[in-house]
């Protein structure tokens, strides 16, 4: 927020009816628990269903969601869906998923309604299905699963809705599983207590307990083995047994300390087993009218995390139960907050190995929040607690000597917390106390001498403030008076070393008052205003903030007019504007706050145009923007750690900027902070390193020491595997396999991979190389975590792949798959020898004729390697620019050919090279590669298109046969200015998308190929580009597909096709892979009969 306000009420309008409010309760002070932040995930998003049962994560670290259509594997990204295959035995027996257990071996077991069970081999990529056989007593009793565990012995036991099974050796040849049946028997004390088993729990000694429709069983450790165990109960007292024996247990969970949490419909139960002392029940119920008890009484989910709380899932709410305060916090959906729950009635619960707290609703699919805790505290007001903060809205903020924060809000008056008890003070205007606060809006508050406080406000001018007696005295502007101050709205307030005080005002200039005669004569403020007429005054009457450097010099930033220097004692102001087009000068007028690090080197926060270093001994400015890693281009405040890093406050969150690397950490709502919106002025550094930031929805307190990264090392997978933009499917998931064979023909291919960490998968980080190809990393980022291959070479080679969580902790290990390309049999030994004694047997004429058919083969291969040799294989890094190119060759081989490469040696331009040969086999690929290196070596240069085409033209002219030429777009991309020039020799011409719309890129000059007329001048048209903006690149192959009926794709048919994409939320290679993919659509099936070139080039934001 800017605090830009223009008042034109009196100014006791806003005050309210008394002066001074001493309020105190300790809950009320303490800053808030933390607030839950909840991302939904639902079937917009990929999921199957929005009924989520089930949660967990497997040993790889996928996620697996059981929903009532299907299981769903997610990798932050997006979502694979197990179901019921009717043709294939080994799918899943049933959609709808009831149970979801990973046993220790790494099998994952899936419960169903009344579709059984089934055993996920990972290995295989098949299930196993168990089933009820009413004929076989060793079948599963039950085809309905509630629950599934594994014992200490490693036997895996079955809650079902007829009984508990027990499976001893789960992991038994295919269809061999055999179970034991265990039924309630009346009269028999030793067996379940009823056969309607919904929950299953193996405790720290090993006691399997059962939660049934009429309260708990157990079976001791030493039970479990044996052909008939015997079922007991814990002993407690009469009453308590009662209470459970008469409910229905939905879930059991046992916490790190050995007690065992029982979530039934009629409430939440704890039992303590200690030695030597009877079992202890602890009850909880929903209490009307107290919210800190539990939200509802009907229990579905319990969870402990890793910091010993937990959680609960009902009916109606999700819960947290602090073991240490013995109180519940509970979070409900609020249909106004797209942050909130996604839904009220939890069925599952579930904590990531990172930390994360997933959560599974009824109809609501899966909400995720980070309930790790955070060291941003957040000071947040709550209307129902009006003995806490006054306002949401924070402008100031400044802590005393002894600790105490003195709290600036918009319309609250100045707060007084004291933070070691809790204790709220308010200090409000009343009209008629001329010794209370002058307006409730107060934007500044400073330390004056003798423990004082001078307090700027918004409309009520200035006051000073002394704490010990509560009496404010008021400085106000008086236009009868000339000496008085000059204008009542404040920005900025500066005491100086010999009691100056400086006031910087809303439209009224600079004022000074000596503070050390206020108590003997009137005071007379001394004005410094804007003189459009005299350039040795100050440069606008809007003042941001006064700074004194060490130096002893005043600086002063200005809305609107830029900085300022002032010399005091020759009584003259310096200027520093903005100039457009100028090198190293200040690139904003809009000043808003000014940091001078312990080298003296100073840091501008501007509005709109980033952080600013100023070299003074240079007179250098150097800016920092979003597009150098900041959060925001708006800088509010700027505070200076131990380490010498910068924190900054902007209207998109927190920034932590190192000045050594210029590497930018960013910090959002997500970490805790009150609001991604802070406030122009509202930041302050205590003596202790303490750092505070205020805003629209309170105030954070941090020390940065303590602010950690995400440690969690993610684990890295290869999740898709494509050849010629289709999806593989094979027969293992591809984590599972090693190895890949591939064919000379799968010339074309790609992988797709993700690090599984779900804090922020956008920011995740990759890298990847093909070892035998690749001589570096390729780094890459979330959007584009896409490996392509085009004509490598027979040979073996590893794709690696390594990954990053969102704070750039990495995985270096990564993963890899072992790939061989096998070549064509024509270079295979065997084929080599059969040929040759083939050769020998065969006579003279049938020689002859034999030849000339494996010369045209052998022609055909070579040319095709030819034209695939001089391609690139992976997408450039230029930045400000995403850029995709692909060649599908036809089945005999024709000219095409693409190229990228930066022009000239200040690497200023990027080159992009697309051409069309005329002719097929080995003389077109032999004129692709020769135009190609012409056409390289004239742009390497630092030739503009026009003149690189021009002398390229007059190179191959002489060169080429004259029915041969080449149609060829030459482009050079400018990443610093944000535009692209391009000549065309007879090309189809570029397409460009352009405020919604796609047209056609028309070129200068006739577009005539080279090789066509001797010396012919080309002509450059150059095009400003913009953000969002896309410009495709094509050979006529694309427009000149045909299908069965012999009717051409077209430009006007793919003009209809661009029109409908969502080009907005696509990148360079999503565009160019579905034009490829509506093209083979259209053709449907039909061999092409030229190359398809396109490169799709988008400006990034």
């Amino acid at each position: 927020m800017k605090g830009i306000h223009r008042f034109a009420m009196p100014v006791f309008a806003l005050c309210a009816a008394s002066c001074l409010f001493t309020l105190s309760t300790g809950a009320a002070a303490a800053p808030a628990a933390p607030q839950l932040l909840f991302e939904q995930i639902n079937v917009e998003q990929g999921l199957s269903q929005s009924i989520v049962t089930n949660i967990m994560q497997d040993r790889r670290g996928y996620l697996w969601f059981g929903t009532e259509d299907g299981l769903n594997l997610y990798d932050g990204y997006g979502f694979s869906v197990l179901r019921t295959d009717p043709d294939n035995p080994h799918s899943l027996s049933y959609n709808q998923i009831t149970a979801l257990y990973e046993d220790r071996a790494g099998s994952i077991w899936a419960g169903t309604f009344n579709g059984g069970l089934n055993r996920y081999l990972l290995e295989k990529n098949r299930f196993i299905r168990f089933r009820t056989a009413p004929a076989d007593t060793s079948s599963l009793s039950n085809d309905l699963i509630y629950a599934i565990v594994q014992d200490r012995a490693g036997q895996l036991w079955v809650g079902c809705d007829h009984g508990l099974n027990r499976m001893k050796n789960p992991h038994a040849a295919e269809g061999s599983g055999r179970f034991d049946r265990f039924f309630h028997s009346p009269g028999d004390k030793a067996s379940l207590r009823d056969d309607h088993v919904r929950a299953l729990a193996v405790d720290s000694i090993g006691t399997l307990w059962a939660g049934t429709d009429q309260g708990l069983a157990m079976l001791p450790a030493a039970e479990l083995l044996h052909d008939k165990p015997r079922f007991t109960v814990p002993e407690m007292q009469e009453k308590e047994w009662n209470a459970l024996a008469q409910d229905t247990i939905r879930t059991l969970m046992v916490d790190r300390s050995g007690a065992l949490w029982i979530g039934a419909v009629h409430g939440l139960h704890c039992l303590r087993r200690e030695p030597g002392r009877p079992p202890r029940l602890q009850s909880f119920f929903h209490a009307p009218g107290n919210p800190r008890s539990l939200s509802n009484n009907h229990v579905y989910a319990l969870l402990e995390d890793a910091e010993g709380n937990i959680w609960v899932g009902t009916e109606g709410g999700l819960n947290r139960f602090d073991p240490r305060s013995g109180e519940f916090a509970a979070w409900l959906n609020d249909p106004r907050n797209p942050h909130s729950l996604s839904h009220n009635e939890i069925r599952s619960l579930f904590q990531d190995r990172s930390g994360l707290l997933w959560v599974g609703t009824y109809g609501g699919g899966v909400s995720k929040a980070d309930a790790r805790p955070k060291p941003f505290v957040h000071y947040r007001y709550l209307p129902e607690v009006p003995e806490g903060l006054s306002q949401p809205i924070i402008w100031s903020i400044y802590e005393d000597a002894n600790g105490i924060l003195w709290i600036g809000t918009h319309g609250g008056g100045l707060d007084r917390l004291e933070r070691r008890t809790g204790r709220y003070t308010h200090y409000r205007a009343n009209p008629a106390d001329p010794h209370s606060l002058s307006h409730n809006i107060v934007r500044l508050v400073i330390p004056g001498r003798d423990g004082e406080l001078w307090i700027g406000t918004h409309g009520g001018g200035i006051c000073r403030f002394n704490p010990a007696t509560g009496r404010f005295v008021r400085y106000l502007h008086d236009p009868q008076n000339p000496y008085s101050l000059c204008h009542n709205e404040i920005r900025a307030l500066f005491l100086d070393s010999d009691s100056t005080l400086w006031i910087g005002t809303q439209g009224g200039g600079l004022d000074r008052l000596d503070t050390r005669k206020l108590n003997t004569a009137s005071p007379r403020f001394r004005h410094l205003r804007s003189d459009p007429g005299d350039s040795n005054s100050i440069a606008s009457d809007y003042i941001r903030f006064i700074h004194k450097d060490r130096e002893g010099c005043y600086w002063i930033g200005t809305q609107g007019g830029g900085l300022d220097r002032y010399d005091a004692a020759a009584g003259r102001f310096s200027h520093y504007r903005s100039t457009p087009g100028a090198q190293g000068g200040i690139n904003s007028n809009y000043v808003f706050c000014l940091h001078e690090d312990r080298q003296g080197t100073f840091w501008i926060g501007t509005w709109g145009s980033g952080l600013i270093r100023f070299d003074r001994k240079t007179g250098i400015f150097t800016a920092y923007r979003t597009r150098d890693g900041l959060p925001s281009d708006a800088i509010y405040g700027i505070l200076e750690d131990g380490r010498g890093r910068l924190w900054f406050s902007t209207n998109n969150g927190i920034g932590r900027f190192d000045p050594e690397t210029a590497e930018c950490k960013n910090y959002s709502i997500r970490d805790g902070l009150q609001s991604n919106e802070f406030n122009g002025g509202s930041f302050f550094l205590s003596p202790n390193g303490e750092m505070f930031f205020g805003g629209i929805n309170g105030f954070n307190s941090f020390f940065p020491e303590q602010i950690r990264d995400n440690p969690h090392i993610p684990p890295v997978v290869i999740t898709g595997f494509k050849k010629m933009n289709r999806q593989v499917r094979l027969d293992l998931p591809l984590s599972e396999i090693r190895h890949l064979k591939l064919s000379h023909r799968d010339y074309f291919f790609s992988f797709e991979f993700a690090a599984l960490d779900y804090t922020a998968p956008e920011k995740n980080r990759y890298a990847y190389k093909m070892e035998g190809l690749d001589q570096e990393w390729i780094t890459t980022s979330a959007d584009q975590r896409v490996a392509q291959y085009t004509t490598l070479p027979a040979g073996s080679y590893l794709f690696r792949v390594k990954g990053s969580n969102n704070d750039g902790v990495w995985n270096e290990e990564g993963c890899s798959i072992a790939i061989s390309i096998a070549p064509p049999f024509w270079r295979t030994w065997w084929f080599r020898l059969l040929g040759l004694l083939i050769l020998c047997t065969i006579a003279l004429f049938y020689f002859r004729r034999r030849l000339g058919i494996i010369r045209m083969a052998a022609e055909l291969s070579a040319a095709h390697e030819m034209q695939m040799a001089i391609m690139p294989h992976t997408g450039p890094q230029v930045p400000g620019f995403d850029i995709s190119g692909l060649c599908i060759p036809a089945n005999q081989v024709g000219g095409d050919f693409f190229d990228y490469a930066w022009v000239g040696s200040d690497r200023k331009r990027f080159g992009i090279m697309i051409g069309d040969v005329s002719g097929k086999a080995m003389r077109a690929a032999m004129t692709a590669v020769m135009a190609n290196g012409i056409v390289h070596a004239e742009a390497a240069e630092g030739k503009s298109p026009a003149e690189a085409l021009t002398r390229s033209n007059e190179i191959l002219y002489p060169k080429l046969e004259r029915h041969t030429f080449i149609a060829l777009c030459l482009v050079a991309l400018e990443p610093e200015n944000r535009a692209m020039c391009f000549t065309n020799a007879g090309l189809s011409e570029p397409l460009l998308y352009s405020e919604g719309a796609w047209r056609i890129l028309r070129g200068s000059g006739p577009p005539y190929p080279i090789g066509v007329r001797k010396n012919h001048l080309y002509q450059d048209k150059r095009v400003r580009l913009l953000p969002g903006e896309i410009i495709i690149l094509q050979t006529d192959g694309i427009q000149d597909a045909m299908n069965r009926g012999k009717a051409f794709y077209g430009e006007e048919r793919l003009l209809t096709f661009l029109r409908g994409l969502d080009c907005a939320t696509m990148n360079a290679q999503q565009i160019r892979d579905t034009i490829i993919a509506d093209v083979q659509a259209f053709t449907n099936g039909v061999h092409p009969f030229d190359d398809m070139t396109v490169i799709v080039i988008r400006v990034l934001e």
